[in-house]
C-alpha cells in the first residue's frame, strides 16, 4: 500500500520495531481451497518400481543407444565440449511436457586440442563381458553395467556414476487419510562423501544444499525469510564441487533428494514423466561448467546501461505528480536515479488488473510524463501480471477469445481464490493470447515505456484443474514463466531489434536468462532473517547460470522501521547485480531516512555510480561466457580431478571455509563483498582466498589463505580488493544517461605476490542490441607488472563504437604506494612533475595522461607497502538479531554463533537503560551457532519492568524491548 502521510512515515523512523505487521494475503490454489491442507495429510512416498533387464544395444549417429527387456530404451549422446546428453524412454509413450523449454543448442563439434574432430564411441564389449564401454574423442569414457544397466562416466580422475539404471516411482492409492506422492520416472547417482552440492535456484538455504530435499516447481511464499527452501525460482541443475553439473531437461513438477533420503545418493524424479533426460556438464571450475551451460541454454544479452542505476520501486506510485515528486527530491537529496517503477495503480489498481491501458485520471500524459522524465536521466518501467480480474475492461475480451486458461470442458477458468479478487489466468503457450500480449507491450513501448515487470509468474495461484494448451496447469507450471519472458524476448528482437530488453521477472525456468530477464527474490520478509536469506538467493541463482538476481532491496513486507536494516541491505545492493529498493507499508526512498543512516546509503549507491565500468565489463562477462556477476567465494577453485591445472592452493580447512561460505562473495573477479548481516554488528570475519586482499577504503592489506576481522562500521560493509587487480571506475554523476567514457578512473593494486595480472574493460554505447554482433565495442586491456624494483602498466585499446571519445583522459590510481617512484616514464619518455602526484595520506599516486590505443607506464623504484593490517584477529563470538526485539513477559531467543573455544566470553549479560546488570546467561563454549533464551527475568527470577535493555558480549551489543 502507498504510504500516504509522508511526514508520519519519517516520524516512524524515531520508533523502532514499534510499527504494526500488515496482514499477509492467503494464497490459496483455486476456487475457494487454501493451497496447502491444513489438516496436513500423511504423505506416502511412490514405490520404487525397477526397469528392465539388459537385451542389446548399438551405435547410431555416434549415439549409444541401450535397450531393455521392457521396451525402454536409454540413449547417450556427446552433445559438445564437456557435455554429454543421457535420455530414457520407457515403453509407453512420451509425454507432452517432455519437449525441452531450455536447451537452445543443437549437437556440437567437439574441438579437442585446436582440432574439429566429431566424437565417435568406440565400443569394447565381448559377449562374455557384463560391462560396455567406449571412449568420446575428448576423453570422456562412458561405461554401462549389462547385469544392472547402471551408466557411468569418466573423465581423468573424475567419475560420475548412476546408482543403478533409471528407474519407475508408482504412486500408492489414495485414502482419506493420506495423499499419495505422485509416480514417474527417477535416476539416482552417487555422491562422495565430502561432495557439495550447488545452485538449484532461488533457496534462503545454504549454499551447499547436500542434505535437503527441494522441490521443483515454482512457489511464491510471501513474507518468506531465512532458511525457506522453495521459493519463485527452481531450477533443475546441480553443480558439484568434484567438477561437474547435473542438469535435468525437464519442466515437469519434481523433486531433488540431495542426499537427504540417503547422504550417498542423489536422486531426482519427475512427477508423471515416461521420459527423462539429464546433461552432464563437466569443467575445470566453475566458470568453465556456466560456460558450458549457458552456451547450452542460452545466454543473457547484454542490459540496457541504465538497467545497472539505482531502480526505485514502491507498491506503489499512484500519480504522475508523484512521479515527479520523488525524481525531483532524490536528485535534491543527493541520491542517483535512472528508473522509476510503476505497480499496478499505473492503470487504476487492485481490481484493474489485466487492464494494459493508463488510469488517465492520475495519469493525463503518460507520454508526456515518461518523456519528461527520460529527459531527466529516468527511466519509466510498467508492472503487468499474468491474471486479468473479472472487474477488468478486458475481462470479455480474453475469455470470449479464448486467451485464457480454461476448464476441462474448454470453458474459460475463473480463480475465484485469487488475493485480489475473482480473476483468470492468460494462457501464454496460446499463440493468439501471445501476439494479444504483445500488442500491448508494443504500443506501451512506443509511449515511452522502457522497461518491464513482470509480477506473479509463477503463476502464484494456479489451480491444478486449469487446462492450458499446451496441457494442464500442474505440467506447464513451470514453463509458464519462460513462456511469458519470451513474448517481450521475442517481440523486441522482431519489432524493437536495436534495443536491448528489461524484465524484471520474479519465475522462470532453466534457460530464463535468455530471455533477458532480471529475477528478483519475491516478497521478502522485511527483516534481518529476510536480509541474511539473499546472500544463498544470490549465489544459488548464479551457480544455475542466472547472473542478475536481487532482492527488493531494504524488504519488502511484514517488517516494521529499522534504519539500520535498511542501511545495511542497501549497501550490500548496491553492490550486487541490480539495486532496487522497494516496499509496501512503509517507505523504500532512502531520502526518508535520518542520518547517519541516509549518508550512508548515499555513499553505498554513489560508490556503485563509480563502479560503473567495473559492473559493465561484468554484465559483458555474463553475455559472452555466462559467468554471474555475484560469484561463491570458490568460483575459481580449480578442480583437482582434472589435470589440466593443478588444484587450488588453499589448504583443506579454508578450502572448507569458502566452499561453504553463506555471509560473503565474490564480485567479479577483484572485490570481495562481506555484507554486514547483523544488527549492532562494526567488525565482521571474513574468510579470504589465497593471496593479498587489501580494504578498498583504509588500503590495509590482510594475508590471503584464512580468517581475518575486518572493521565494519556503519558508513560502509567490508569490501576487499584482490592484489594485483585493476578496478575501472569513473566519476559519480547522478543518472546512468550522463555516463561518460572519455574520462576512466583506474585503480590499480599492485602487489608483489600477484606479479603479473591482467583486467580486459568493455565498453560500447550502452543500448545497442547489435553491439557485440556488428562488433561495435571497445576492449581496454590493463596488463600489470611488479617486482621490487619496478611496476609496469600496459594499456591497450581495441575497437570501436558510435560516440567513442578519440581520446580518453585517464587517471593511473596507484594504491599501497610507500613513497614517490624515483622516475616515470610513458612509452619510454620521462613524465615531467605536473604529470603526477603523491598522497603520503591515502598511500595513493596519480598519474594522469591522455590515451588513444595504447600506453605503457613504467614506475621506476616504486615501493609498496608490505605490512599487513595490524589488528586482523578474527572475532571469536558473533552476537546476532533475536527472535524478537520487542516483547512481553514471555521473553525472547538471543543467538549468537561462536567461531572459536573462547573461555573469557562465558557470560552474556543484560543490562538496564542505567547500564546496571541485571542479569548474566551462560555461553555454551562449543563453537557453531547457539540459541540462548531469556525470560525477561532478573537475577532473583523476578519479571524485569519495562523499558529498554541490552544484551551485551564480546563488545557487541543487541537492543532489546521489554513491553507491559
Amino acid at each position: 500500500m502507498k504510504v500516504r502521510n509522508l511526514a508520519s512515515a519519517a516520524a516512524a523512523l524515531l520508533a523502532l520495531h514499534f510499527s504494526l505487521c500488515p496482514a499477509a494475503h492467503a494464497q490459496q490454489a483455486d476456487n475457494g481451497r487454501t493451497a496447502q491442507d491444513p489438516f496436513g495429510r500423511r504423505v506416502v512416498p511412490a514405490r520404487a518400481v525397477p526397469g528392465g533387464r539388459y537385451k542389446s544395444h548399438s551405435l547410431s549417429c555416434d549415439m549409444l543407444i541401450i535397450h531393455s527387456t521392457d521396451g525402454s530404451v536409454l540413449q547417450v549422446m556427446p552433445w559438445g565440449e564437456g557435455i554429454v546428453k543421457v535420455t530414457y524412454q520407457t515403453g509407453g509413450k512420451a509425454a507432452k511436457s517432455d519437449s525441452s523449454v531450455s536447451v537452445v543448442l543443437a549437437p556440437q563439434p567437439t574441438y579437442w586440442e585446436g582440432t574439429r574432430i566429431f566424437p565417435t564411441i568406440t565400443p569394447v564389449a565381448e559377449k562374455k563381458v557384463s560391462t560396455v564401454s567406449g571412449l568420446l574423442a575428448n576423453g570422456l569414457a562412458i561405461a554401462f553395467d549389462k547385469r544392472t544397466l547402471q551408466l557411468s562416466l569418466q573423465q581423468h580422475k573424475l567419475s560420475i556414476s548412476q546408482e543403478g539404471s533409471i528407474f519407475r516411482r508408482d504412486a500408492a492409492s489414495p485414502t482419506p487419510a493420506t495423499k499419495p506422492e505422485p509416480g514417474g520416472v527417477a535416476v539416482r547417482f552417487r555422491l562422495a562423501p565430502d561432495e557439495h552440492l550447488y545452485g538449484t535456484g532461488s533457496r534462503a538455504l545454504p549454499v551447499d544444499r547436500h542434505g535437503y530435499r527441494l522441490e521443483l516447481y515454482n512457489q511464491a511464499h510471501y513474507g518468506s525469510q531465512n532458511h525457506e527452501p522453495n521459493l519463485n525460482i527452481a531450477l533443475p541443475t546441480v553443480l558439484s564441487s568434484r567438477g561437474y553439473m547435473l542438469f535435468f531437461d525437464n519442466h515437469a513438477p519434481g523433486y531433488l533428494d540431495l542426499g537427504k533420503t540417503d547422504k550417498n545418493v542423489l536422486e531426482y524424479g519427475g512427477e508423471g514423466l515416461t521420459s527423462l533426460s539429464y546433461f552432464v556438464i563437466t569443467g575445470r571450475n566453475q566458470a568453465e561448467i556456466l560456460d558450458r551451460y549457458t552456451a547450452l541454454t542460452g545466454r543473457q544479452p547484454l542490459p540496457p546501461r541504465w538497467a545497472l542505476g539505482l531502480i526505485q520501486s514502491r507498491f506503489g506510485y499512484q500519480s504522475d505528480v508523484e512521479m515527479q515528486q520523488v525524481a525531483a527530491r532524490m536528485r535534491r537529496e543527493n541520491f542517483p536515479l535512472d528508473a522509476l517503477v510503476l505497480d499496478l495503480y499505473w492503470f487504476g489498481g487492485i481490481k484493474k488488473q489485466g487492464d494494459f491501458s493508463w488510469d488517465r485520471f492520475h495519469f493525463p500524459d503518460p507520454a508526456g510524463m515518461m518523456s519528461g522524465l527520460q529527459k531527466q536521466g529516468v527511466k519509466t518501467v510498467l508492472i503487468s501480471e499474468p491474471y486479468v480480474m473479472r472487474t477488468s475492461r478486458n475481462d470479455s475480451t480474453v475469455r470470449t477469445q479464448g486467451l485464457v486458461g480454461t476448464t476441462a470442458a474448454g470453458r474459460p477458468y475463473t480463480v475465484a481464490s485469487f488475493w485480489a479478487g475473482p480473476a483468470s489466468i492468460l494462457d501464454v503457450f496460446k499463440p493468439q493470447t501471445r501476439d494479444w500480449l504483445w500488442g500491448y507491450y508494443k504500443k506501451l513501448h512506443q509511449e515511452g515505456a522502457a522497461g518491464w515487470w513482470s509480477d506473479l509468474g509463477e503463476p502464484e495461484n494456479h489451480p491444478a484443474a486449469m487446462q492450458h494448451v499446451a496441457g494442464p496447469a500442474r505440467v506447464v507450471h513451470n514453463a509458464f514463466g519462460q513462456s511469458w519472458a519470451g513474448i517481450l524476448s521475442e517481440g523486441y528482437a522482431r519489432d524493437f531489434p536495436n534495443e536491448r530488453l528489461f524484465n524484471l521477472a520474479r519465475s522462470g525456468w532453466a534457460g530464463m536468462q535468455r530471455n533477458s530477464v532480471f529475477p528478483w527474490s519475491g516478497d521478502i520478509n522485511r527483516s534481518w532473517s529476510g536480509y541474511q536469506a539473499q546472500v544463498p538467493v544470490l549465489l544459488g541463482m548464479g551457480q544455475g547460470g542466472v547472473g542478475y538476481m536481487h532482492s527488493d532491496a531494504g524488504g519488502f513486507c511484514v517488517g516494521g522501521i529499522d534504519p539500520e536494516l535498511y542501511t545495511r541491505w542497501l549497501q550490500m545492493a548496491s553492490l550486487c547485480p541490480i539495486l532496487r529498493p522497494h516496499a509496501s507499508d512503509v517507505p523504500p526512498e532512502p531520502y526518508f531516512y535520518p542520518d547517519p543512516y541516509k549518508s550512508s546509503v548515499r555513499a553505498a549507491v554513489h560508490l556503485r555510480y563509480q563502479l560503473l565500468p567495473y559492473l559493465y565489463t561484468l554484465a559483458w562477462l555474463n553475455t559472452t561466457r555466462g559467468l554471474p556477476l555475484v560469484r561463491a567465494m570458490d568460483f575459481n577453485n580449480r578442480y583437482p580431478s582434472l589435470p589440466s591445472l593443478p588444484p587450488s592452493p588453499e589448504d583443506s580447512l579454508v578450502a572448507q571455509q569458502l566452499a561453504t561460505a553463506n555471509d560473503q562473495y565474490l564480485l567479479g573477479p577483484s572485490l570481495l563483498v562481506a555484507p554486514v548481516l547483523h544488527p549492532g554488528q562494526r567488525r565482521r570475519n571474513v574468510v579470504l582466498p589465497n593471496g593479498n586482499w587489501i580494504d578498498f577504503y583504509t588500503n590495509q592489506a590482510y594475508p590471503g589463505n584464512g580468517t581475518v576481522g575486518v572493521p565494519a562500521p556503519l558508513a560502509h560493509p567490508p569490501l576487499l580488493v584482490r592484489g594485483g587487480a585493476f578496478l575501472p571506475m569513473t566519476a559519480y554523476r547522478p543518472s546512468t544517461a550522463f555516463y561518460r567514457p572519455d574520462t576512466l578512473l583506474l585503480r590499480y593494486y599492485p602487489d608483489p605476490q600477484a606479479s603479473e595480472s591482467e583486467f580486459t574493460m568493455y565498453d560500447d554505447d550502452g543500448h545497442s542490441a547489435q553491439a557485440l554482433a556488428r562488433r561495435q565495442y571497445e576492449t581496454l586491456t590493463m596488463r600489470g607488472f611488479c617486482t621490487p624494483e619496478q611496476t609496469d602498466v600496459i594499456l591497450s585499446s581495441n575497437g570501436e563504437y558510435p560516440g567513442q571519445p578519440v581520446f580518453r583522459y585517464l587517471r593511473l590510481l596507484v594504491q599501497r604506494v610507500a613513497a614517490p617512484p624515483t622516475a616515470i616514464y610513458f612509452d619510454e619518455k620521462p613524465v615531467p612533475a605536473e604529470g603526477y602526484a603523491y598522497n603520503p595520506t591515502t598511500h595513493e599516486l596519480e598519474v594522469h595522461f591522455l590515451m588513444n590505443a595504447g600506453v605503457a607506464v613504467s614506475m621506476r623504484g616504486l615501493k609498496i607497502l608490505a605490512s599487513p593490517a595490524s589488528d586482523a584477529a578474527p572475532e571469536t563470538l558473533t552476537l546476532e538479531a533475536p527472535d524478537r526485539r520487542s516483547f512481553g513477559p514471555g521473553g525472547t531467543t538471543l543467538h549468537f554463533t561462536r567461531h572459536a573455544s573462547s573461555p573469557t566470553e562465558a557470560q552474556l549479560l543484560i543490562r538496564n537503560a542505567q547500564g546496571r546488570t541485571v542479569r548474566a546467561l551462560p555461553l555454551a563454549a562449543a563453537p557453531g551457532p547457539h540459541a540462548l533464551a531469556w525470560d525477561a527475568r532478573g537475577a532473583a527470577g523476578q519479571p524485569v519492568p519495562p523499558g529498554v535493555y541490552t544484551a551485551e558480549v564480546a563488545g557487541q551489543h543487541q537492543r532489546l524491548i521489554v513491553a507491559q
